[in-house]
């Protein structure tokens, strides 16, 4: 609100080009962007092993890269990961504005993962913490209760990883 659009969309397109090399650097694919927030996956179309440590290193490069940007940005920005492990679907669906989207319950778990995050935290859900534990330092949460999903387990990866 406090930005000339054309500003904004400056801002974004500085943002999420970066990110976008950042998930590619690590094998991980972007599906879209809804307004300020970015949605990424890793191992989608094709399963990876080490979709869960892949993302998770994106997620973190990115908050240092914006970490490291706001102390040079005349418009700083603060953001907020939230990782789940699990199946999805991609598909395009409508016969009007082709768009590729992703459907599960598993996005709907990283959406509850990132809503309950911290600004500039990287939140993992339990299935994904398991996955990741042997390669970064997690800080465990106090259970939190997840709209439709009751009390969950949440990790912090922890800033120095």
């Amino acid at each position: 609100a406090r930005l000339a659009p054309q500003t904004l969309i400056a801002e974004l397109n500085d943002l999420f080009t970066e990110f976008d090399a950042i998930i590619e650097r690590h094998h991980c694919e972007r599906i879209k962007t809804i307004g300020d927030a970015y949605l990424a996956v890793c191992g989608m179309p094709h399963p990876d092993p080490e979709h869960a440590l892949n993302i998770t290193r994106a997620a973190v490069e990115m908050v240092r890269w914006l970490e490291a940007r706001n102390d040079r940005a005349r418009h700083p920005w603060r953001m907020r990961a939230g990782i789940h492990t699990g199946a999805v679907v991609g598909a395009v669906v409508g016969v009007k504005k082709f768009i590729y989207d992703v459907f599960g319950d598993t996005i709907n778990t990283a959406s509850r993962m990132e809503s309950n995050s911290s600004p500039m935290r990287v939140n993992l859900s339990e299935a994904t913490a398991a996955l990741v534990r042997e390669e970064f330092t997690l800080e465990e949460r106090p259970p939190v209760e997840v709209k439709g999903k009751g009390a969950m387990r949440m990790y912090f990866v922890e800033a120095g990883d």
